[in-house]
Formats: structure tokens, sequence, C-alpha cells
């Protein structure tokens, strides 16, 4: 939670004239969504005209998407605001946006003005001082940074931030509009400073350009040489200049970026480094830098486009892990030297002139030589043995394996005419399919599937034809497509499916498409890139009944498809693959446990030294049986860090062309599942051993979070 604070504004004097707070009155901020709320009789918050309901986080997460503003940031209007900052803090995580609140200690009043006419500001008013006190900015728990917000703040008032959207990088420029600028900001903050005077810009492509927003809502898309008058204030002129973007998958928009950033190169007489058309620049957790990858997400080398002036080899260079450093950084081959144990001479080679020869001191090593050799020239004291064994060595490996030949006795075998290679499939070029008309669905039409796309979306009013990315290999389209989503996107245009890929050509009814184009929904932080797609369509999973599959094709170039086989026109499916982005061979969309606040669960452990595993561990709502060679772990989970197994199979029901592993689950009684990367934010609170056929609790016992707690338990004896 930070609160950001900007220079002064002359409207409000040290101690203002301010009246009760009247929504009536009141005046709304562009981009800001109030919402009045008051305090409850438990401590909560409650709406003024149902003082009796108590929200939760969700309820009220639920009041901003039902007003329609769910893209904008809110302030929630009620005294002592911070008071409920946990709360609070738990719907920014829902929304994904900032909330502004009210500091402890402070009353909501709205501010008069100079003529007392008009719509009136809410400034929260301390009780004890009468003075204005700045709001507080709460932001989503797993994306929050100091870094500001999209308001300034200052002295009660909270107003709009004028021009350009940029954040600060470390060494750089953050370019964002309003859809991602939680995002960005976010992973703005977890990059770090580069090496050799590199400045990184985080930018947008669409369109053939870079996508620069204002703090007005709008944006447009730059050329080169307009986003280099926008970088005008960074040292770009002779030095390096990393763009942080992902390129766009159609072939056309691809030539057009690269003529945009080789004119950014030009106008600012900076190398310009980007990852290949194509691919994308990717944050790496744990090391604070950017590396490169390709369409298919490999390590690959940066690009660079040079001004027409520049002399001399780039000053940069790509690591094998896609890393960008200086040139002068260059990896050393590092050998050990092994010693003979009766140190008698060999024949001498020489090593090669690339190889830096590392030499044991003392020549009474024992073998095999310790980690960590000296390295240095050789020492009239050192004996040469040592080093003419490495030379053998090395000539040995330079040497070529001689040829085996057969016995005098046994013929050589001829070896077999190569088979003739099988005739592959002509080419062929399809032009992108039309675009279908669009129509607004009603609330009563059936679900979609994501717990994330609203009622009431832009759906295809007519049949229509489009390509899906399938997997290769062997693959049956009646298993259905391996997913975590339960959506699959399709393309109109072959084009946009990098070269090696996989297609099925698909039919969809009406109303089996949205357009992401015209999505009307807040899209997950996860699924934020889909939005940049060209002519993409969601076909949602409680509609694949409309999805029917024709046939198959391999990407070979551009354009040019190879048939692969025929499909037999049956509904796509999904199928849920137990990857690093689902559990348990459940989707993504799954219902989480508690839905507030901290709960009691239980687990059972080995009582021997045994790890987590490494997936997911089975939860109990209450105390299991008494089970010898186990332990049974009183828990606290906290909010959302669990999966209600038995609630996502009934939210999976209907949808038919889904298959996972929940009912699996739920026959096997298991009600929640704990998953790997919530085991720390797990606290063990009791525990219990077997003793005489019963569960005892485990005495002195240091509470904390599993991880930690858990190897205690199982090195020592508990009862």
């Amino acid at each position: 939670m930070y609160a950001m604070k900007t220079a002064g504004n002359a409207d409000i004097p040290v101690l203002p004239v301010t009246r009760r707070f009247d929504p009536r009155k009141h005046r709304r901020i562009t981009g800001l969504f109030d919402l009045w709320l008051e305090p409850g009789p438990r401590g909560g918050l409650v709406l003024p005209a149902r003082p009796d309901r108590l929200l939760t986080p969700r309820s009220i997460a639920d009041l901003v998407r039902r007003s329609g503003e769910a893209a904008n940031d809110v302030r929630i209007l009620t005294d002592d605001g911070a008071r409920h900052s946990g709360l609070l803090s738990e719907v920014a995580g829902l929304l994904a946006h900032d909330v502004l609140v009210g500091p402890d200690g402070a009353v909501i009043r709205h501010h008069a003005g100079r003529d007392g006419t008009g719509p009136l500001h809410a400034v929260p008013l301390d009780r004890a001082s009468h003075r204005p006190k700045d709001w507080l900015v709460i932001q989503p728990p797993d994306l929050a940074t100091p870094l500001p917000g999209w308001f300034t703040v200052d002295r009660g008032l909270v107003h709009p931030r004028k021009g350009v959207v940029g954040l600060p990088l470390r060494g750089g420029l953050v370019l964002a509009t309003r859809a991602d600028f939680v995002t960005r900001r976010a992973t703005a903050h977890q990059l770090g400073t580069a090496s050799g005077g590199l400045v990184t810009v985080a930018v947008t492509a669409r369109a053939g350009g870079f996508l620069v927003g204002d703090y007005g809502g709008t944006q447009r898309v730059y050329s080169g040489g307009q986003l280099a008058a926008l970088l005008g204030d960074l040292p770009l002129y002779g030095s390096d200049l990393r763009l942080w973007l992902t390129w766009p998958s159609d072939l056309d928009e691809q030539h057009v970026l690269a003529a945009q950033a080789l004119a950014l190169a030009e106008t600012t007489g900076a190398t310009v480094w980007t990852p290949p058309p194509g691919g994308g620049a990717e944050l790496i957790d744990g090391q604070r830098d950017l590396r490169a990858l390709d369409h298919a997400g490999e390590p690959v080398e940066w690009h660079a486009y040079r001004p027409r002036f520049a002399t001399g080899p780039p000053v940069l260079r790509t690591t094998p892990d896609g890393l960008l450093v200086p040139a002068s950084e260059r990896p050393g081959v590092v050998l050990r030297a092994w010693s003979r144990p009766d140190r008698s001479p060999v024949a001498e080679a020489a090593p090669p002139a690339d190889v830096r020869v590392l030499v044991p001191r003392g020549g009474d090593t024992a073998l095999p030589l310790p980690d960590g050799p000296h390295a240095g020239p050789l020492e009239p004291h050192q004996e040469a043995s040592d080093l003419h064994a490495f030379r053998a060595t090395l000539r040995m490996l330079r040497a070529p394996d001689p040829p085996r030949s057969a016995p005098r006795h046994q013929a050589v075998p001829a070896d077999p005419p190569p088979a003739p290679p099988p005739k592959k499939p002509p080419a062929v070029s399809l032009a992108p399919f039309p675009r279908p008309p669009l129509v607004v669905e009603g609330r009563r039409a059936p679900a979609y599937g994501p717990a994330w796309l609203p009622p009431r979306q832009y759906v295809n009013a007519d049949e229509f034809e489009a390509f899906v990315v399938t997997p290769g290999g062997a693959w049956s389209v009646a298993d259905g497509i391996p997913s975590a989503e339960l959506f699959v996107v399709a393309f109109l245009d072959p084009k946009s499916v990098p070269p090696g890929s996989h297609l099925l050509r698909v039919r969809i009814g009406p109303g089996g498409a949205i357009p992401m184009a015209a999505l009307r929904a807040h899209v997950p932080a996860r699924l934020q890139h889909l939005r940049g797609l060209h002519e993409a369509y969601l076909l949602p999973a409680g509609r694949l009944n409309q999805v029917s599959t024709m046939d198959r094709f391999q990407v070979e170039g551009p354009g040019e498809l190879v048939p692969a086989g025929e499909s037999d026109g049956v509904s796509l499916r999904i199928r849920c693959t137990s990857s690093a982005h689902s559990l348990a061979g459940l989707p993504n969309d799954v219902r989480r446990w508690p839905t507030s606040g901290t709960r009691r669960a239980y687990a059972l452990v080995p009582a021997t030294r045994v790890p987590l595993p490494r997936g997911w561990l089975r939860l109990y709502r209450q105390p299991p049986p008494v089970q010898v060679g186990r332990l049974l772990l009183d828990l606290r989970v906290p909010r959302d860090r669990a999966i209600d197994v038995w609630s996502t199979a009934d939210a999976l029901a209907p949808l038919t062309r889904v298959r996972s592993q929940v009912e699996r689950l739920r026959m096997a009684r298991v009600e929640l599942i704990l998953g790997s990367r919530s085991y720390g934010r797990v606290r063990v609170r009791h525990a219990y051993a077997v003793d005489a056929g019963r569960w005892r609790r485990v005495r002195q016992l240091e509470r904390g979070p599993l991880p930690a707690v858990l190897p205690w338990l199982q090195s020592s004896s508990p009862i």
C-alpha cells in the first residue's frame, strides 16, 4: 500500500472549507469509480441501503463489475478506510486495479471550493486537526510496487495525470496504456539495471508500430521517428537501446515494424536491439534481466538495428540463454589437469591456442585433483609430468577414432540402398477467411465457460471457418486439444501462425466465437497477450458444440499449407493438461478456497523424512481417521490458496466438451487440494502423531510455514 504525493494545488487552502458528504453533489473523476460504503456493525463494510449485509471482497468486486467500470480504478468513500486495508487489498487483487481509500483517523467530507457551487470534491479530513490528508493507494497484492498510480493525490484531492503514460524504469522507460498499466508497472519494478549503459524501453507493438497511451484514456500507434521524439530526454545517441516488446504474428506487420525499428535507430543514433521477428522479450525470474525468445519460446539471439554511420562491431552480444551482455565478457574454457598415479613421463602434445591451461600447484597432489585448481604460469618447482599428462590427454581427444575393420574371415555386408523419401503433398495457398457479422447476445444466453467472461458478448451471427493451432505428432481430435484454459483461439489468416505449426480447420456455427477485438471483459493478467493477436477469435468451452473439425494442415511457409489429413467432423474438445500452467489435470479457471479470510484445513504427511509432493497436497475439511506412519497437520489456509474440487466439478459439469481429472478426484473423495506454489503461504498451527491408536497433539511445536515446520516434525520424536 503506497500513498503517492505530487506538487501542491493552489485551490486547497491549509484549512479548507468542507461540508458533510452528500452523494447528490459529488464530483465524478474520469477513470475513477467511486463507491460509497459505511462501516458495518461487526467491523466490516456495508452499503448504506443494506446495513444488515456485510460485504466480502468478492461482493465488492461484483458491484464494480456490474457497474460497467471494471477497467477503472476504485475509490472507496468511507471513514477510516485504512482500517479495512486487508479487505480492500483483496478487492484490488480481484479487479487488478488500484483502490484508493482514506487514511485511518480521517472522515470523508466535501470540499466546498472557492464559491461553494457546482459538484464537490471528496476529501479525507483529519478528525483532530481538521486538515486534509492524502488518499492511500492500495495496489493489487501480486502486482504491488512503489511506483505511482494512474492518478496524483495531493492534499486530499485526486487529479488525473496528463500526457503520455510513462513509468520510470531502471535505465529506461515503460510506455503503457490504460489496459496494461498495472501489469506494466509491476514488471517494470522487477527489472534490474542493465550493464554497459544499456537503455531499456518497454512498449507494445501494434499495427506495425509502437502503441503509446495517454492519461486521458486514448492511445495511438507511433512510428519509429515519433517514438524517437518521445524518447528525446534519454541519452540514446551513440548508445544501445533495448526494446522490451513482443512481435506481432502477422508477417506484414512484422515487416513494417522492422522498418520502424530501423527508423528509430537512424533517428536516435543508437543501436536498437529487439527480439527476432515473431519472438518476444521475457523477464527472467530471479535474474532481473530480459532474454530474447523465438516464436516457440526458445532462447535466441537479439537482433540489432544499427544506424548507417555506426562503425565497428556491436558492443553487445547474446549469450546462449538469450541475455544481452557486453561483448567483452567472453566465456572462458577451463580444463582441469589430472596427474598419473605413477607420475611417469608421457608423450608431449601442445594444447590448442584457445584453451587456457590450469595446472595445480604442488607436486604431491593426490588423485583426483580437488575442485578449484590454481591458475597461473608454471613455476620452477612444479613438476612437468602433470602438464605432460594433460597435453597427452588433449592429443588423444583431438585424434579421430581409428576405423574398426572386420575380421578377415568375416565378410563386410554392403549397406542397404536408402529408402526413397515419401512423397510430400504439394503445398496449397489459402486466402484469409472472411470476417463474420457480429451480434450482441442477451443476458439469458448460455454461459461461455471461463468465469471471467461476463454475458452480453459480441459473437458471430453466421457460420464461418477459421484455423486453430494444434500440437504436432500423434494427436487425436477425439482426445481433445491439450490446454490449461477453457477456450481455444482461432485465426482467420494462416499467415498469423509461424512456419512449422500445425493447424486444424474448423467450421464455427452462430454464437460459437467471440472476436478478441470486441471482447467485453477484464482479461486476467496471464492472458493479456491475447489482446494483441491479429484477427483472432475466442472459442469458449461452453460453445465448442458449435465448432466442428474439417481438415488438418502443417504450415510450411508464409500462407503455404501442406495437407496433413482430414477430420471426421466431430465437435472440438479440450483436454486439461497437467503442466506448469495447470494443477492435477484441472484448468486454470477453478473454484478457489477459502473465498475470504483464513480457514482451517487438515493434511496427512509421512512421519518419516519424505518431502512434500511436487504437484499438490490433499487437504481435509475435517480430521481424517488415524493412519499409522502419518502425521496430522492442522493448517491455516489463506484466501484462494487451495482449490475446491467439488465446487470446480459442479462448475465444469455443464462444459461437456472439456475433459479433466476433476470427476476422478471427486470419486476419490478428494475435497480440497493445495498447489505446491502455495506451500509457503500455509502455516502449521498444530500437529498430531499416532499414539495408542489415536491422534495425540505434538508439544513444543513452533508454528510457521509448512515447508519449514515439516522437516522438524519428521526428524524428531513428536510424542
